[in-house]
């Protein structure tokens, strides 16, 4: 079964001058469980992809469902709650309020969406255990690290138990050893909790993570190993392998 499917996408981006066309009859899937990365030049169209796969933005033409819904068939109003309430988002600039907690960052949804305390409760051990960051939750987002912060962000994408997580350059903004330790959470829980996972990227390491890796350019888009040949990788690579065996997301 898919949990994202998109077929025939299509964007341009209109000025008063010229029309500048990103993306161009983009089709693809990606399957329960899955960890994807998209990746491709700059200015190729990967976040813009990955707002309209995400319905942040919508393509021009084409179609997207999520677990079998059309997202066409959203209003703008119930558009924005199935993407609070069954999807993921993770951000390379983190997108926390720093007015809130950690706890109250991460709970944010469950709270918008007026959820009892006793399952707010019971979601937000789940999630800060998941993310590893069980010691920080009473702690301002202003103390924190670029990577406890990432963490916590992580927490708030997985506190609805959404199918399918969005990660935008999750790790553009972290050091080498504490994108490392990142890429091994995320991993990590991709495993765990079996949410497919779709993380646009300009890094190849990061990619490596992924069971597949998409790459766009202006022709479309298509799979690619660092050859330029046409590939699909194994089911768990020998790095997945060591993150899912001995780097959980707590340790």
């Amino acid at each position: 079964m898919y949990v994202l499917e998109a077929k025939h996408l299509s964007k341009t981006y209109r000025t008063r001058k010229q029309e500048v066309p990103v993306l161009k009859d983009i089709t693809l899937q990606i399957r329960k469980g899955e960890m994807v990365a998209i990746m491709g030049p700059s200015g190729s169209g990967k976040t813009t992809l990955l707002h309209i796969l995400s319905g942040i933005d919508r393509p021009d033409s084409g179609e997207i469902r999520i677990n079998g819904q059309d997202l066409r068939s959203f209003s703008p109003g119930g558009l924005a709650l199935f993407r609070r309430r069954r999807l993921g988002m993770v951000f390379q600039d983190f997108q926390l309020l720093e007015s809130l907690s950690v706890e109250e960052n991460i709970l944010l949804p469950l709270i918008l969406d007026k959820r009892t305390p006793q399952e707010q409760s019971a979601r937000l051990q789940e999630a800060l255990s998941l993310a590893g960051i069980g010691e920080l939750a009473g702690r301002g987002i202003t103390e924190l690290s670029g990577g406890q912060k990432q963490r916590v962000a992580i927490a708030r994408a997985l506190i609805q138990r959404p199918p399918l997580i969005f990660a935008d350059e999750p790790t553009g903004n972290l050091d080498a050893e504490t994108a490392r330790a990142i890429l091994h959470c995320i991993a990590d829980l991709n495993q765990k909790t079996q949410a497919s996972m779709l993380l646009v990227t300009h890094d190849a390491y990061a990619a490596s993570f992924c069971h597949r890796i998409l790459c766009l350019d202006g022709n479309g888009i298509y799979e690619e190993d660092r050859n330029g040949r046409s590939f699909r990788l194994p089911a768990m690579p020998p790095e997945r392998q060591e993150t899912s065996t001995e780097r959980g997301c707590g340790r």
